[in-house]
């Protein structure tokens, strides 16, 4: 125990001694185990965190998946009536139950206001095994038609909202233009399945149309007794089946899709690029430890001759050993301590990225450091102590005492040190290729879709969203009624330029149906793809978008009068290629009892219909007069700042309809902003990476210089008193750490090119291009330059005469 306590205080006392040092080591571990901490702890809430559901251990995800499609791997919804048939089929094999997500407009006597909800089966809750803290779970009644409208809201929503009214079971209100009841309130923290705060009844009939055509996300629990999966999907695929012989168009191209339920919160796409991210911390800290240990090397040179001296003393060299890696461990542990609180403000900025927008992480995924990350983070950090300070110990030579007197304690530790050490920097130089060659690819994806052109004007834009629901507005007629006397409204506003009506708006993704041109025969059975808006007339002139050929939509264009359509100039090159597209027809879907022919009257410049980085498709405008939707945007350009027009927007919108708020009230820029949340968070998280990676390796090729130009201060100057020449000094210093500064360089490109192929792979709208790979060379050679030549001409600077009197 005494010895313990004596390796203890005089590997303190040793660090104490170099704080520079010491500090330096401490900051270069404490920036690398962060990156890690933080990810396990990402990895943690996303991944590897049991669901909490009581029951979803038991559960599985079942949908289709269409492997034709640019994403193949999603696994789709099932309409209303269909998850009827399932349930049908499967009788008392497996509760089957569903949820679709859905906008909620949420009105009581004081105010009306749009949040994130669900229409669920009534034995969603019970198939999860949770039940209201508050009130009562739905019952088999409430999904029948005819059933009174219920709805159970979020403890969150119940608490800001209604003031945690203890009363509010029983309570009326409005929801989306419906009068329903409030009969309970889930228990605090609990959300399904992401953000949503208000759950309502779904009706389901296959008698009533609407309901078969709203879309559920279908969760499965297998009776107690089922032998596997195997007798379940053998039913599910055999109605697949039925299905492709009665709905060929639709179902033919249709799989059964099986997942378990923790896969669609966190999908198998978001998985590997986890583990890929892991890695690429992993890579930062081996940089990291690759440059501590090299810092460990030249503090165990600098204190040659005090080991020296212990050795002949009669210190065993396990003692000796034992106080180096002494050192090692209480230096990782300080720069584990420090990492994380480092690791935990990277989290909560990568979380917080997420608050004002429509993504994220559901709020019961908890990613703040808990006892199991600390224990995670202590092992990583006790292999990294003995990672970065075995080597010292591994180099210690019991058998050169005497020189190592001699000579300054420098012997002590083998004559390989040197090279070990020029080593450890080609180790760095190659694994900060791989981490900068992926930030490079991050980086310049996310300025290239930025840049992206949508095809429209995007300055002095306010846009908003509404939600008409069949309560309110039971036809299509009034629905377009109010968008127009709206719009109008707003044209009349002093500060407004003008005002338009869309499904959708550009640079998200619209809707993309198959289409049919007039004398195509799709051979194959597959139809072209379009990304579809619906628009009133306003829309072309509002958005700045310049028409080619043609005219646009307009006033003409209405409910009673041939369908017409204006394409974009990427729909004329890719299906009328040699011919004017103008008077020619179109049919959108390809086939179905919905199927009409459109006439194309007009040619746009190309639109980006779909979200940036996504494929990209034709793009087509029809008229909303003659396509009505319930959910509009309506986009608003303003002479001044748009988003002073924010209040005017929500007050007209209320004094028209006070039952129907706008939400995603945002101007252009922030509607980007938004879309690409995911991307600038990676791209963010990926530049730190390689930041710190670029400086690490700069540093340990720049102090490995340094410290050999002032181990062969006595040899330059004997050099220059006789007369070498400081291009033969440069050489000579140069020539023995260039070829492994060429070797790290080289080994890293064939190592970094295929690792940042693969996060491109992954992410959308990513390439690995050659300029990303010529840039890498760039900044890796400039930096490897300018840390090479700095201390080497210092070397060129040594006096002969101060340099024959050195020790």
């Amino acid at each position: 125990m005494t010895a313990f306590i004596d390796d203890i205080r005089h590997s303190a006392r040793a660090i104490a001694q170099q704080p520079g040092n010491s500090l330096l080591i401490v900051g270069v571990l404490a920036l690398g185990l962060a990156g890690v901490i933080g990810m396990l702890s990402i990895l943690k809430a996303m991944v590897w965190d049991p669901l909490p559901f009581p029951a979803a251990d038991r559960l599985i995800q079942v949908g289709w998946r269409d492997r034709a499609t640019d994403f193949p791997d999603d696994v789709n919804s099932l309409r209303g009536a269909d998850l009827l048939e399932w349930r049908e089929r499967l009788g008392s094999r497996a509760r089957v139950a569903g949820q679709g997500q859905a906008t909620v407009n949420l009105a009581s006597t004081d105010a009306v206001e749009r949040y994130d909800g669900a229409f669920v089966t009534a034995n969603l809750f019970a198939t999860l095994g949770v039940t209201p803290a508050l009130g009562r779970d739905f019952l088999a009644e409430d999904e029948q038609p005819g059933a009174a409208p219920v709805v159970i809201l979020s403890h969150d929503l119940w608490r800001t909202r209604f003031a945690a009214d203890p009363l509010i079971v029983g309570r009326e209100v409005r929801a989306n233009a419906m009068p329903a009841t409030i009969i309970g309130v889930m228990p605090p923290g609990f959300s399904f399945p992401f953000r949503e705060q208000v759950w309502i009844a779904a009706t389901l009939s296959p008698s009533i149309p609407n309901d078969q055509d709203r879309q559920f996300e279908v969760f499965i629990e297998p009776r107690t007794g089922e032998s596997g999966l195997a007798p379940i999907t053998g039913v599910l695929e055999g109605w697949i089946a039925d299905a492709q012989q009665r709905e060929p168009g639709t179902w033919k191209p249709r799989e059964l899709a099986v997942l378990p339920m923790s896969h669609y919160f966190t999908d198998p796409p978001t998985r590997r690029l986890f583990n890929l991210m892991l890695m690429t911390v992993g890579l930062v800290l081996l940089v990291a430890c690759a440059n501590v240990a090299n810092m460990m090397l030249a503090r165990t040179l600098a204190r040659g001759r005090d080991l020296a001296v212990r050795l002949s003393l009669g210190a065993s060299r396990a003692r000796v050993a034992r106080l180096l890696l002494g050192q090692s461990l209480t230096l990782t542990l300080i720069a584990t301590l420090v990492a994380l609180p480092l690791a935990q403000l990277g989290i909560d900025w990568i979380v917080g990225s997420f608050d004002d927008t429509d993504s994220g992480p559901p709020p019961w995924m908890d990613f703040n450091i808990d006892a199991m990350t600390v224990m995670a983070a202590a092992t990583v950090g006790t292999l990294t102590a003995l990672l970065v300070g075995i080597l010292p110990v591994m180099r210690l030579r019991v058998d050169a005492l005497g020189n190592a007197l001699r000579d300054g304690g420098r012997s002590i530790v083998g004559g390989g040190a040197g090279k070990l050490s020029r080593w450890l920097v080609a180790g760095e130089l190659a694994l900060a290729c791989v981490v900068l060659l992926t930030t490079l690819v991050m980086v310049r994806g996310v300025e290239r879709l930025e840049r992206t052109d949508l095809g429209i004007d995007p300055t002095n834009l306010l846009t908003g969203r509404v939600a008409l629901f069949p309560q309110a507005y039971p036809d299509d007629a009034q629905a377009t009624r109010f968008v127009e006397q709206f719009t109008a409204t707003l044209r009349r506003e002093p500060g407004v330029v003008n005002a338009a009506a869309t499904t959708t708006l550009p640079g998200l993704s619209a809707e993309q149906e198959s289409m049919q041109p007039e004398g195509f025969d799709a051979g194959d059975g597959t139809a072209p793809s379009v990304r579809l808006g619906a628009v009133d007339a306003a829309f072309i002139d509002t958005l700045g978008i310049e028409l080619r050929a043609g005219r646009g939509i307009d006033t003409r264009d209405r409910a009673d009068t041939d369908p017409v359509i204006v394409v974009d100039e990427r729909f004329a090159r890719t299906i009328y290629p040699n011919a004017d597209p103008l008077g020619r027809r179109v049919k959108i879907p390809a086939d179905g009892d919905e199927a009409r022919w459109y006439t194309i009257v007009g040619v746009i410049e190309v639109m980006q219909l779909e979200d940036v980085g996504d494929a990209e498709l034709p793009s087509a405008l029809v008229p909303l007069a003659q396509n009505p939707r319930r959910f509009v945007s309506l986009v608003v350009r303003t002479r001044d700042a748009p988003a002073l027009m924010k209040p005017r927007f929500q007050e007209l919108l209320r004094i028209q309809d006070p039952d129907t708020p706008a939400y995603w009230l945002r101007t252009y820029e922030e509607v980007m902003h938004v879309a690409m949340a995911g991307e600038r968070v990676l791209s963010g998280m990926f530049g730190a990476f390689g930041l710190i990676a670029l400086v690490l390796a700069a540093a340990g090729l720049y102090g490995l210089i340094s410290q050999l130009v002032g181990q062969r201060t006595r040899e330059i100057g004997v050099q220059r008193a006789l007369g070498a020449t400081g291009a033969a000094v440069l050489r000579n210093v140069l020539g023995t750490t260039m070829p492994q500064v060429v070797t790290g360089l080289g080994v890293g490109m064939l190592l970094a090119v295929p690792f940042a192929g693969r996060i491109a792979d992954i992410l959308p709208g990513m390439t690995l291009d050659a300029w990303a790979v010529v840039l890498l060379v760039l900044i890796l050679g400039s930096v490897a330059a300018v840390a090479v030549l700095v201390p080497a001409r210092r070397a060129l600077a040594v006096d002969p005469t101060v340099a024959l009197r050195c020790e």
